[in-house]
């Protein structure tokens, strides 16, 4: 009778190693992976700023009669982009020219019960002339 062979498999100190070197793998790419979600969301939230300080450069522009200049002064107001709400601040300050106004909005994301945070998310210099 031949003797019996104890089968080849892992150790429980094996099993416990590569558990653990398995946890703190998974730990790390947990925690990168949110990173990434946050930095996706950051950075769709400040293109849609963009395009909402784009988009009321560009109408400010259009609702100009030829030839005329907009009106220096500050203008807050509300836009729902995205079912989301944003607060746009327009400021229209005159420059060394006649004929040239400088316009300079930013943006920023109301969030829930109407506040918005402190600092713009997004921010536009723009200069409207008379010509």
């Amino acid at each position: 009778m031949k003797p019996l062979r104890r089968g080849r498999g892992f150790t429980l100190l094996e099993i416990l190693v590569a558990l653990a070197i398995f946890a703190v793998i998974s730990i790390t790419v947990y925690g990168r992976v949110g990173d990434v979600l946050m930095q996706t969301g950051s950075l769709e939230a400040r293109t849609f700023a963009t395009w909402i300080a784009q988009n009321s450069l560009t109408r400010l522009q259009l609702e100009l009669a030829p030839g005329e200049l907009p009106a220096t002064g500050r203008v807050v107001e509300n836009v729902s982009m995205t079912n989301r709400d944003w607060e746009l601040v327009t400021e229209v300050s005159a420059t060394g020219e006649a004929g040239l106004r400088r316009v300079e909005i930013r943006v920023h994301q109301v969030g829930e019960g109407g506040t918005r945070g402190d600092d713009a998310i997004a921010s536009l210099t723009g200069f409207v002339g008379r010509y």
